[in-house]
């Protein structure tokens, strides 16, 4: 590398070779919000967008690169914030717009797009349900008002005024069919191009504005794909394509690349040659799923993949043009982090490069791919110094039934053996942890606890037969699984079996205290927050029960049977529960109501078992707002020091504390 700017290298250098000095990193410092949290570069190059945090929204503001300064900026009044954006010509951004709903902290998208040029003018709502409004003029036409969300799939560069959407409108059971849209990204004006065959999915296009796939999810949740004929859309019934979507196209050979979900196996990138009507398999790794694709920037073609089998690895199948050797290059510049490249110009010259790890939340970099220059930019959270911040260690292990279980372990700063634990189940339960940087396990490590995360059977990003065991196992051997590492930490020496406790959100939550119910006396201490108490409740309360592939999939997770959903619910339990609890939840939770929480606490006192209990009024899912994290954590690390303690709890003054009752 020529240029690789001295803060970077300094940061590195002190990460593999100096003597940790033990600092602790403030929690206030740890539950900010990232600051950049997206840079991404105009396709001739001569500008930025970045997504900021600013005064507690997220803005963009647009830089020149040559001088490198600020030309102009987005920040919506109201409720509204910047979300995902894409450069839609060299002058012009297309945003999508979050909304806060009335006193809910968390923005959510309702599928909005505003369009603005990088100096900050001509800004125009697009698309959705804001469109259209406080128009005037009736001998012109106008964009129109759309109860939809909108997906972009194809920028159109190369007609300078239009993208091209798939839609999914606003119902309450979500089955209305969808529709594919242009739209002129200066006034809103749409035309339509094509209905949608089939919910819950989107349209694909050869990168040239020409329709190709469609997919999708049938009445019982199963996948469908369909192909674009002249004149509709025709599903298609190979055994292979059947079970993918496309992930990319190599314009000169022809080929389309599938990325295909194997029947017990992991995940498979194949081609389909549509000359010669041939599929021709490309690449499958043994432990891993195909996390993302790599493209060459010069012509977009699919070149290589990422994956996830315990650190993070790339795989090249296509050598040609060399892109794949620089990248490599850049890897190895950069060793000990994860390398990706959020965005290039449109002749593949110049990219944006982020850089991160698990004790690095992001920086970024500009890359010239022919000089091979790379510029440092900005970093994404820069109050946070790497060389104080706590390594992430994967492991795995083998279950009984054969089983490969992984696992990532964030230990105190020096500290390796005979440790406090806190075990953390990740949400989903189809979802998976990551080596990446985690605040959880930050915050907890550097208050001297053993962090244990678990990608237990049904986490993603395994293979199809790792993903279906997890299916009717909540309460059963996913449970295990949990158990099981816990167990293994312990023999390998890492983990106090007298000082363990558990913590975890969502599906985690319901881990949380489904653990010490199936496995008493493992834990001293459990804190479900945001968790599922009552599996009878997710039929009837919440936002999955509101679709017909909701239900399904709530049926083949865990069936309709009432005793099967009451032997596996923490709520019919409780009289199990006999360690120490705290119950967290945000009373605007729409996907596991508060009621959870609130049956939960109230069968806990009738148990003559107390819990502490913390309920936010202005909080989801989960909670966002830096002052309620600041609160949920401190009375975490409180908690946590009281059963299992350290004696590292930051006390905070009192208005840095949750009010718990009892």
């Amino acid at each position: 590398m020529r240029t690789i700017l001295s803060r970077f290298i300094l940061v590195v250098a002190f990460l593999w070779t100096a003597v940790s000095i033990g600092a602790q990193v403030p929690l206030s410092d740890l539950v900010r919000h990232q600051d950049i949290q997206e840079v991404k570069i105009s396709p001739t190059g001569s500008h930025i967008a970045v997504k900021k945090l600013y005064e507690g929204e997220r803005v963009l503001y647009f830089m020149s690169l040559d001088p490198l300064k600020v030309v102009g900026g987005l920040r919506f009044s109201g409720k509204e914030e910047v979300g995902d954006f894409y450069w839609a010509n060299n002058e012009r951004v297309v945003v999508e717009v979050m909304s806060r709903k009335a006193a809910l902290e968390t923005p959510i998208s309702y599928g909005s797009l505003y369009a603005v040029n990088y100096d900050g003018t001509r800004g125009k709502n697009i698309f959705g349900h804001l469109t259209g409004k406080m128009q005037t003029g009736s001998r012109i036409k106008r964009a129109e008002s759309t109860y939809a969300h909108a997906t972009i799939i194809d920028p159109l560069l190369n007609r300078k005024n239009e993208i091209m959407v798939s839609t999914s409108p606003w119902a309450r059971d979500w089955e209305t069919l969808g529709e594919v849209l242009k739209i002129n990204i200066y006034n809103g004006v749409r035309k339509r191009v094509a209905d949608l065959p089939v919910v819950g999915g989107r349209a694909y296009t050869d990168g040239n504005g020409k329709l190709i796939f469609a997919d999708g999810t049938d009445i019982k949740n199963e996948h469908e794909i369909y192909k674009k004929l002249k004149n509709g859309w025709e599903k298609v019934d190979d055994p292979i394509l059947g079970r993918g979507r496309p992930v990319g196209i190599d314009q000169n050979a022809n080929e389309i690349y599938f990325e295909i979900n194997r029947l017990n196996e992991t995940e498979q990138l194949v081609k389909f040659n549509r000359k010669a009507n041939k599929i021709i398999p490309v690449l499958q790794h043994e432990i891993s799923d195909i996390e993302e694709i790599i493209k060459d920037p010069k012509d977009n073609r699919p070149i290589g993949v990422y994956l996830n089998p315990d650190y993070p690895e790339e795989s090249f199948f296509d050598e040609e043009g060399g892109f794949a050797a620089y990248f490599r290059g850049l890897k190895k510049a950069f060793e000990g982090f994860r390398i990706r490249f959020t965005s290039f110009t449109a002749d593949g010259k110049l990219g944006v490069l982020e850089v991160h790890g698990d004790r690095l939340p992001g920086d970024f970099f500009l890359v010239n791919t022919e000089t091979k220059k790379v510029d440092f930019l900005i970093s994404s959270s820069n109050w946070l110094d790497p060389a104080q911040l706590n390594s992430m260690k994967a492991e795995s292990f083998i279950t009984d039934d054969k089983f490969r279980i992984g696992t990532y372990l964030t230990f105190p700063d020096g500290q390796k053996e005979d440790l406090p634990m806190v075990v953390v189940p990740h949400g989903g339960p189809h979802s998976r942890d990551y080596w990446e940087y985690s605040q959880d396990a930050q915050i907890l490590s550097q208050n001297g606890y053993l962090v244990l995360q678990v990608n237990f059977r049904g986490s993603t990003g395994y293979g199809d037969h790792f993903y279906t065991a997890g299916e009717r196992e909540w309460g059963g051997k996913i449970q295990k699984d949990i158990a099981d590492a816990v167990n293994w930490a312990v023999a390998e020496g890492y983990a106090d079996p007298d000082r363990i406790c558990i913590y975890g959100a969502s599906f985690g939550g319901y881990s949380a205290l489904m653990n010490p119910i199936r496995y008493p006396g493992l834990y001293k201490c459990a804190i479900g927050f945001a968790g599922v108490y009552d599996l009878e409740l997710l039929y009837t309360k919440g936002d999955i029960k509101r679709r017909d592939r909701g239900l399904a999939y709530l049926e083949s997770e865990l069936t309709k049977d009432k005793d099967f959903l009451k032997e596996n619910s923490p709520l019919h339990n409780a009289d199990k529960l006999d360690l120490p609890l705290f119950i967290v939840h945000g009373e605007k939770d729409e996907r596991v109501p508060v009621e959870h929480a609130k049956q939960l606490l109230r069968k806990l006192e009738k148990e003559g078992k107390p819990a502490k209990s913390l309920l936010v009024a202005n909080e989801g899912h989960g909670f966002y707002s830096e002052e309620n994290n600041l609160e949920l954590y401190t009375e975490i690390l409180a908690f946590l020091d009281q059963y299992i303690g350290v004696g590292s709890v930051e006390k905070g003054n009192d208005n840095n504390q949750a009010q718990l009752s009892e």
